[in-house]
């Protein structure tokens, strides 16, 4: 059983480290842990169901699709993104190739156009109503002190920015499944950068240039478990049950106890 502690104890924990190392930073996963739910998930659902896939990511999507034996009547680019979406729901596409196709299934779409749906995603989810207090706490400590933050997800770049713009408190940097952009800013049906899952989320901070020590480190799952093993203080926010299964394997974990 993972211990459970309230935010004033985690908060003296990451102080305590913070007063020994003199340096470090906040890393945490996204969906589940800043906020209820996925909005990696809204954003792409909110794609399919605009039937808003593009001919630019056809070919990639029918590759995917081919490569699992799936048959897609019609071979439409929204119906391939639909049969991957069914196959990942089913664990037949593996999570990370999923999350990674739900960022440049939006090839085609101008960087400004998918920026502009993000919001319009995120405003009718009521992002702001989902977001964790405890959280939010941890972060305006981090902010106090001078520690920087570092968001860290395996759903696509536009909606984790435009996510953690609505938190209330400097982040230095959002990290999220990237796709490759041309120079008239449309995006390609490929990623730019790490697929940020599992150890891939260490490597996109190591990419994003962190060579502080991690103090503290966030997530609700066990694609966060690499993250989480990196960190001095390790804290699970509402684990997942893999990631319940799996705690006895990242020492000294702790789990965040939610505000009454």
């Amino acid at each position: 059983m993972i211990p459970l502690l309230p935010v004033d104890a985690i908060i003296a924990r990451l102080s305590e480290e913070h007063a020994r190392q003199g340096v470090g930073v906040l890393a945490a996963d996204a969906d589940g842990t800043l906020w209820d739910g996925d909005v990696g998930i809204d954003f792409f659902e909110a794609l399919l169901a605009a039937d808003g896939v593009r001919e630019a990511a056809r070919e990639r999507l029918a590759a995917d699709a081919g490569e699992l034996g799936i048959t897609v009547k019609g071979r439409q680019p929204t119906s391939l993104a639909i049969a991957l979406y069914a196959a990942y729901a089913s664990d037949r596409y593996p999570h990370d190739r999923a999350s990674a196709m739900m960022a440049w299934a939006f090839a085609g779409w101008h960087h400004d156009e998918v920026r502009a749906f993000a919001e319009e995603i995120l405003d009718e989810g009521r992002i702001e109503a989902r977001i964790r207090p405890e959280m939010r706490r941890i972060f305006a400590w981090a902010e106090g002190n001078g520690v920087p933050i570092y968001v860290v997800s395996a759903s696509p770049i536009a909606i984790v920015v435009a996510s953690v713009a609505r938190l209330g408190v400097t982040v230095r940097g959002a990290l999220g499944m990237t796709p490759a952009i041309d120079e008239r800013g449309v995006l390609l049906p490929r990623l730019d950068g790490p697929i940020v899952n599992g150890d891939g989320k260490l490597r996109a901070l190591e990419a994003a240039g962190v060579k502080e020590p991690i103090l503290g480190a966030f997530g609700d799952s066990w694609h966060d478990a690499a993250m989480l093993r990196a960190a001095k203080v390790r804290v699970a926010v509402a684990p997942a049950p893999h990631l319940r299964e799996i705690a006895p394997g990242i020492t000294g974990l702790i789990e965040l106890e939610r505000d009454r």
